[in-house]
C-alpha cells in the first residue's frame, strides 16, 4: 500500500512539472517579452542614473577611555571596548556631521546635465543659489531650481513635490528672481555653457543632515577593536572624500577642547589664586617693611634667624597643610556651587590624598562622557538621567571625602602648631619687638611659598595644555574605491533579466489561479472516470458542419475516429440506439458535436434522426440553416400532431432527419415526462439506426436527467479551455451516483499542437 501512495505521489509531481513545462512553452512569447521590456527599462536606468562610488577610511583612537570603572569590569572578565562604542556615535552623530557639512558648506547640491544624467559638482559648482524670501512649505522642505542658458538670457525652473512648479525667463540671475517657492537669486560662479542645463537641489538643513546620517556607514573594525571604520556611497566622490576628512578633523578638534577642558578649568583656578596670594603676599611683605621702619629694626634678623631656622621645617609643614586646605575648600567650594553643576572640576592642582585624586578624575571622565553625549541627545534621553544621577552621587561622595580630607589635615595642623609653640615658648622671653617681626615675617614666608607653589603648577598646566594630541590617528585617507561603482551595467541587465523571467512567471501562475478551466488533456482522460471517445481541435473555420462525404479535414477524420470508438462503446445487443450528447454549461460544443456525429454515422450509410430536446435554448435549426423551426415541442404536447409533420430532412445529407425542437414551452420539465415522449423513440428505433439526441446542460437545468429513461448511452461535452476543471468532478459525481447510465466522454476545442496520439497526421495542426 504505502508503494502505491508513493507512486501515486511520483505520477502527480511528474505531471505537475510537465503541466509548469507546457505552460511555459505555450507562453513563452510572455518571458520574452518580460525579458526584453525589463532589459530596456534597464539599460535605460543605467544611462540615467549617475554610477555610485564607495568612499572610505580608517581612524584609531590613541586612548582608551574609561579609567578604574572599565579596568574593573575587564578584571571581571567583561570583554569588549565600550570606549570605541561609544565613539562610533560620536561618529555618527547630527552635531559632528553638521560641523563637518558647515566647515565645507555644501548644504546646497549641484549638477550639470550631460546626457541623460545629472552630474554632480563639489569644489568649483558653477551656481551657487541665495534664498532671499521663501515661502512656509518651501522653507520647511526641499526644491530643485534648474538653469537652462539661453540666447536671450536664462530659463529658470523651479520644482517643489509634484504639484508645485513654475518657469520664468530672466536675463540676469544675479536679480531676485520670483518663483513658486518664494524670491531667490543665483549667482554664477563661471561661464555658463548655452548647451548645457544645470541644477541645484536646496533642502532643509535638517532634511540635508539627515540625508549624509543616512549614506554614512560608522562601524567598529573588531569588537574589541580601538580602528574605527568610516564610508559612504554616492555620485560625487570627492566630496565624500572630503567630508570624511572634514569629519574626522572635527571629531579630533572636538575630542581636544573635550580634553582641554580641566585643563583651562584649572588654569583658570590658579590664577584666581594666585591673584589672590599675590594680594596677600604683598600685604604682608608691606607689613613687615613698616615694622622694621617704625621700629628702627636693622640686625633683628640676626637674631631671629636662630628661630626661623629651628621651626623651619615645622613651617613649611604648616605651609603645605594651609595650601591642602585651601585646594580642598576650593574644590568643596566649586562643588556646592549649582551653577557648577556641570563643569568639569580643576585637576592636577597638587592634592596630595590619593583617593580624592582618583574620586575627581572618574568624576571628570565621567563628565565629559555625558557631554559628548549630549551633543546628540536630549536632557530628558534616559542615558543622560541616568547619567545626572551618577554625577550627583560622585559628587556628594566627593563632599563627604573632602571632609575627612580636610580633618585629617586639621589634626596634622593640630600637632604642627603643638610643636610650634614649643619655640615660641623659647622666644616669650625675647623683646615684644622680636617676637611682633618674628610672626609678621612667618606671614610673610608662608604667603612665598603659596605663591611660588602655584607659580609651579601653572606652569606645569601649561605645559600640558600644549602638549596634547590628537584622540584619532588616520590610518587609511578617505579614498575612493575603484571597484564599487554602482550600478554595473552586467548585473544590472543580468537582474534585469531574472526580473523579466519573475514577472511573466508570476503572471502566469496569476492567470491559472483565476482561470481554473480544463487545459491538459492527459490530466483531463486521468480524472475522468469515463470513456473518452476522442478528441476534437478548435474549429478555427466557425463552420457548424465539420464533416462531409469525402471530406479530409482534422475534424472530419476526429469525427470519424469519435464514430469507431461510439460504436465499440454501445452495448451489442441494443438496436437502434438512443445517444444523448450533453454537457455541463453553455458552450461546451454539445450542438456542434451531435450535429457532426449524426452527419459521420449517416456517411457510413446508416439511417440517422438528430433530435432537438435542448428545448430551452434550441440550435440544430441555426446550425443546418433550416427555414423552419420546427415541431418537437408541439408534436409533444398536441396528440393530434403527425410525426411526419415533425421530421424534417437535414439538407446536408440524404441519411440525416432531423426532429428540430420548435416553440419553447412554458414547462419544458413537464414536457419530457409526458408519455409521448416514450412513444415519440419507440417510432424512432422502428425507423432509425441510430437516434442522437441534443439535450441541455445537466449542471444548469435537471431536463437530461429526464431523458435517461428513455437513453442507450449518455456523451458529455467538455471544451478545452473554456469548461471549468471542477466540472470533471461534477460528471465523475454524476456516474458515481448512477444518475446518467453508459457515460462516454468528449474534449471539443483542442488546439492542434495539444492532440494527443499523433491525431492529425497528414493533416496538419489546425483546421483548414
Amino acid at each position: 500500500m504505502e508503494n502505491t501512495n508513493t507512486s501515486n505521489t511520483n505520477q502527480a509531481q511528474e505531471i505537475d512539472v510537465r503541466k509548469i513545462v507546457r505552460l511555459v512553452l505555450e507562453h513563452w512569447w510572455w518571458f520574452v517579452l518580460g525579458v526584453a521590456i525589463c532589459s530596456l527599462l534597464g539599460f535605460a536606468y543605467y544611462m540615467r542614473k549617475a554610477p555610485k562610488w564607495t568612499t572610505d577610511a580608517s581612524i584609531m583612537l590613541r586612548q582608551k577611555a574609561g579609567g578604574a570603572q572599565f579596568d574593573a569590569l575587564s578584571m571581571l572578565g567583561f570583554s569588549g571596548n565600550t570606549a570605541a562604542e561609544d565613539e562610533v556615535v560620536v561618529f555618527a552623530s547630527r552635531g559632528l556631521l553638521y560641523q563637518a557639512i558647515d566647515a565645507l558648506n555644501i548644504w546646497d547640491e549641484t549638477a550639470v546635465r550631460n546626457g541623460w544624467r545629472w552630474e554632480g559638482e563639489f569644489r568649483n559648482p558653477a551656481l551657487t543659489l541665495k534664498c532671499i524670501e521663501l515661502t512656509e512649505d518651501a522653507d520647511l522642505g526641499s526644491f530643485v531650481v534648474t538653469v537652462k542658458p539661453t540666447k536671450s538670457g536664462y530659463k529658470v525652473k523651479t520644482k517643489m513635490g509634484l504639484f508645485n512648479r513654475s518657469s520664468v525667463k530672466v536675463s540676469n540671475l544675479g536679480d531676485p528672481i520670483e518663483t513658486c517657492v518664494g524670491t531667490i537669486s543665483i549667482h554664477a560662479n563661471r561661464p555658463l555653457s548655452n548647451d548645457t542645463t544645470y541644477r541645484i537641489v536646496h533642502a532643509r538643513r535638517e532634511l540635508v543632515v539627515a540625508g549624509f546620517r543616512k549614506e554614512i556607514k560608522v562601524s567598529q573594525h573588531k569588537k574589541e577593536s580601538n580602528i574605527i571604520n568610516l564610508s559612504m556611497s554616492s555620485p560625487v566622490p570627492e566630496r565624500d572624500r572630503a567630508l570624511l576628512h572634514q569629519i574626522i578633523e572635527q571629531y579630533n578638534l572636538n575630542a581636544v577642547v573635550d580634553k582641554n577642558m580641566i585643563a583651562t578649568n584649572t588654569a583658570a583656578f590658579i590664577d584666581e589664586r594666585m591673584a589672590i596670594i599675590t594680594e596677600e603676599l604683598n600685604e604682608a611683605e608691606t607689613a613687615l617693611s613698616e615694622y622694621k621702619e617704625q621700629n628702627n629694626i636693622a640686625d633683628i634678623a640676626t637674631q631671629a634667624q636662630l628661630f626661623l631656622e629651628a621651626s623651619s621645617a615645622e613651617q613649611r609643614a604648616m605651609a603645605e597643610i594651609e595650601t591642602q586646605l585651601s585646594l580642598v575648600e576650593y574644590v568643596d567650594e566649586f562643588l556646592r556651587d549649582d551653577t557648577k553643576r556641570n563643569n568639569l572640576i580643576p585637576s592636577n592642582l597638587g592634592i596630595s590624598d590619593a583617593s580624592l585624586v582618583g574620586a575627581l578624575s572618574e568624576y571628570n571622565a565621567l563628565q565629559l562622557q555625558r557631554m559628548r553625549i549630549q551633543r546628540t541627545a536630549t536632557e530628558d534621553n534616559p542615558v543622560i538621567e541616568q547619567m545626572n544621577a551618577q554625577l550627583a552621587s560622585m559628587r556628594q561622595n566627593i563632599i563627604a571625602s573632602i571632609g575627612s580630607v580636610r580633618e585629617s589635615l586639621k589634626i596634622r595642623q593640630r600637632n604642627l602648631q603643638a610643636q610650634d609653640s614649643k619655640y615660641n615658648r623659647q622666644i616669650k622671653d625675647a623683646p615684644e619687638q622680636q617676637r611682633e617681626y618674628i610672626r609678621v615675617a612667618r606671614q610673610q614666608k608662608l604667603k612665598e611659598g603659596l605663591y611660588l607653589y602655584l607659580y609651579q603648577k601653572r606652569e606645569e598646566n601649561a605645559l600640558m595644555l600644549a602638549a596634547t594630541s590628537m584622540p584619532a590617528k588616520i590610518i587609511d585617507m578617505p579614498q575612493r574605491d575603484v571597484r564599487s561603482k554602482n550600478p554595473k551595467l552586467t548585473k544590472l541587465l543580468l537582474i534585469c533579466i531574472i526580473l523579466g523571467l519573475i514577472l511573466p512567471a508570476g503572471l502566469l501562475y496569476i492567470y491559472v489561479l483565476f482561470n481554473d478551466t480544463i487545459d491538459d488533456v492527459k490530466e483531463y482522460e486521468r480524472r475522468i472516470k469515463a470513456p473518452v471517445l476522442g478528441q476534437l481541435v478548435q474549429n478555427s473555420r466557425n463552420a457548424h458542419i465539420a464533416i462531409r462525404e469525402g471530406e479530409q479535414t482534422v475534424s472530419a477524420e476526429l469525427f470519424r475516429l469519435i464514430r469507431t470508438n461510439l460504436r465499440f462503446t454501445l452495448p451489442a445487443d441494443v438496436q437502434s440506439p438512443v445517444i444523448l450528447v450533453t454537457s455541463c454549461i453553455n458552450g461546451d460544443g454539445k450542438s456542434y458535436v451531435s450535429s457532426n456525429i449524426a452527419l459521420s454515422l449517416a456517411i457510413l450509410g446508416k439511417k440517422v434522426a438528430l433530435v432537438g430536446l435542448d428545448i430551452r435554448k434550441p440550435m440544430l435549426a441555426t446550425y443546418f440553416n433550416l427555414n423552419t423551426k420546427g415541431h418537437l415541442t408541439d408534436y409533444l404536447a398536441e396528440p393530434d400532431i403527425a410525426l411526419e409533420d415533425v421530421i424534417i430532412p437535414s439538407g446536408e445529407h440524404k441519411n440525416l432527419d432531423l426532429l428540430p425542437c420548435g416553440t419553447i414551452p412554458p414547462n419544458p420539465s413537464e414536457l419530457l415526462q409526458t408519455d409521448r415522449l416514450e412513444e415519440l423513440f419507440a417510432e424512432l428505433r422502428k425507423r432509425y439506426d441510430y437516434i442522437i439526441v441534443d439535450t441541455a446542460p445537466v449542471a444548469l437545468v435537471s431536463d437530461t436527467y429526464l431523458l435517461d429513461r428513455i437513453a442507450d448511452m449518455t456523451i458529455f461535452v467538455s471544451r478545452y479551455k473554456y469548461t471549468p476543471s471542477e466540472m470533471i468532478d461534477y460528471i465523475n459525481q454524476v456516474i458515481d451516483q448512477k444518475r446518467m447510465h453508459n457515460v462516454a466522454c468528449v474534449l471539443n476545442g483542442v488546439k492542434g499542437n495539444r492532440m494527443g496520439y499523433g491525431y492529425g497526421y497528414g493533416y496538419g495542426t489546425t483546421e483548414v
